[in-house]
C-alpha cells in the first residue's frame, strides 16, 4: 500500500515545480517555440526531478555520492536529448556558424566549467550529511522538519536536485566546448572583437 504520511521522500514543492516544467515543455512543443531559455530551464527541472526520484529508489543500495555523479552524467545526456528534440520541432531553425575558438579562450572556458564542477562536487563529497535534520536541535530542528514537509526528506533526493540544477550545466558546458573544438578543427579562428573594424580602418 502506498504510504502518504509526511514527510514525503519527494515533497509537494518539487512535484508542483515538475508539473510546471512539464507544462513548459508541452507548450514549447505545441507552439513550436522549440529551444528557448524557458524550455531549457524546464528540461533541467524535469531532469532534476527524475534524478531525485531515481535516487530515492536506489539510495539504500548505492553510495550517495555515486548516485549524485550518475545523476549528473545521465542528466547531461538527457538534457542534450531533450535539446535535440526541441530543436527538431522549432519552427525557425537557428543558423549555426561555428568558428574555431582561440586556444586561450577555449582553455579558460574549459577550466572554468571543470573548476566549477570539481568545487561543487567536492563540497557535496565533504559534507554529505549537511542537509539532514539530525544535526539540529530546538528551533532549527523544527524549521528543518517543516522544510521536509514541503521539499521531502533531506538526504540523497535533495542533494540530487542541487547536483543536477548546478552540476549539469558545468558538465554540459564541458561537452559543448569539446564538441565545438572537434567540429571546428581546421576551420579559421573566430575573429577577435573589434578586429574587423581595425582591418577596415
Amino acid at each position: 500500500m502506498l504510504d502518504l504520511s509526511f514527510p514525503w521522500p519527494i515533497g509537494p514543492v518539487p512535484i508542483a515545480l515538475t508539473a510546471w516544467v512539464l507544462y513548459g515543455l508541452y507548450r514549447a512543443v505545441v507552439t513550436r517555440d522549440g529551444l528557448t531559455s524557458v524550455s531549457a530551464v524546464s528540461v533541467l527541472g524535469l531532469v532534476a526531478f527524475l534524478a531525485a526520484a531515481i535516487a530515492q529508489m536506489v539510495e539504500p543500495a548505492i553510495d550517495q555520492i555515486l548516485v549524485i555523479m550518475l545523476a549528473q552524467f545521465l542528466g547531461t545526456a538527457v538534457c542534450f536529448l531533450f535539446g535535440k528534440l526541441l530543436l527538431s520541432v522549432q519552427k525557425t531553425k537557428p543558423e549555426l556558424s561555428l568558428k574555431r575558438l582561440e586556444a586561450r579562450v577555449l582553455f579558460r572556458s574549459i577550466a572554468a566549467a571543470l573548476g566549477g564542477l570539481v568545487v561543487f562536487d567536492g563540497v557535496l563529497f565533504l559534507f554529505p550529511d549537511a542537509g539532514k535534520c539530525d544535526h539540529f536541535t530546538g528551533y532549527m530542528a523544527d524549521k528543518c522538519a517543516a522544510q521536509e514537509l514541503f521539499f521531502g526528506i533531506h538526504d540523497a533526493p535533495l542533494m540530487t536536485y542541487l547536483a543536477v540544477l548546478l552540476g549539469v550545466p558545468f558538465l554540459a558546458s564541458l561537452v559543448v566546448f569539446a564538441w565545438v573544438q572537434f567540429k571546428t578543427a581546421g576551420t579559421p579562428k573566430r575573429a577577435e572583437p573589434g578586429s574587423e573594424n581595425n582591418a577596415g580602418g
